[in-house]
């Protein structure tokens, strides 16, 4: 069955949409044994097959995964692999959190971030307005955007902020405005001062954070959040939990 046959469970109508933007640039390659990809491959199947017990978010939260390196890419859930969105069916790219089937991505190539997340944007307002189309309830749109490295142009040279200042604009002008929420999870050596040029108050460092526990983070602060809280409230929330969860993987390595 494709997986728009499928319907949300009853009991809630609202629907939550969600964007995972995913940095899969060569960075994500290292370390040579244990490369991050396969950590991130690993995390997400365990944790969209251990989501089917989880109802609530089954029942209202949709999602829409895109990936980035040199060029960036939406996971079709029709075709089950990664394409250019203009290749995609945009009314399709959404689908029940029960449903996702995350492609294997691999690493390679430079870090377009910007690029990602401006189509992350156009995606979401579409998305968002057509729910409202259909009259179906919805809350605004949750972007979160897991990287190791820093934003870089066409040719693999980093981005400084004034490259970043139209994007950074528009993230925080829809933020203010109730379009959407968006929120950085820097690891493994990101580039925290210009990731903080994107996102000022919603950029949060989990150096060594297991992935599982970050896609735990992401998809709880989503749920927890209320339809009208400020963003910048929920910002400082994420930042407070995951400041916790440092603290308690930082305990957990010091007794093994």
């Amino acid at each position: 069955m494709s997986v728009h046959g499928m319907e949300f469970g009853t009991g809630y109508e609202e629907r939550q949409p969600v964007l995972l933007l995913l940095d899969t640039s060569a960075s994500m390659g290292r370390p040579e044994g244990n490369p991050r990809i396969d950590q991130l491959n690993e995390a997400l199947e365990r944790w969209f097959d251990g989501v089917r017990a989880q109802e609530r978010l089954r029942t209202r939260v949709e999602i829409c995964l895109i990936a980035f390196d040199s060029a960036v890419r939406v996971h079709d859930p029709d075709r089950g692999r990664l394409v250019p969105v203009e290749e995609a069916d945009r009314a399709r790219l959404f689908v029940p959190v029960d449903g996702v089937n995350p492609p294997r991505l691999t690493a390679q190539g430079l870090t377009r971030l910007t690029d990602a997340v401006e189509m992350a944007l156009d995606l979401a307002s579409a998305r968002y307005r057509a729910l409202q189309a259909e009259r179906i309830p919805v809350r605004r749109p949750f972007l979160w955007v897991l990287t190791d490295g820093a934003p870089s142009d066409t040719e693999g040279r980093p981005l400084d902020s004034a490259a970043l200042a139209a994007t950074a604009g528009r993230v925080r002008r829809g933020e203010a405005a109730g379009e959407w929420v968006f929120q950085v999870i820097g690891v493994h050596g990101a580039d925290l001062p210009m990731l903080r040029v994107l996102a000022p108050k919603a950029t949060s460092p989990l150096e060594n954070l297991d992935f599982g526990r970050i896609l735990d983070l992401l998809f709880q602060s989503t749920d927890d959040s209320s339809p009208d809280q400020d963003a910048d409230l929920i910002h400082q929330q994420v930042e407070d939990r995951a400041a916790r969860l440092a603290r308690m993987d930082r305990l957990e390595r010091g007794l093994q």
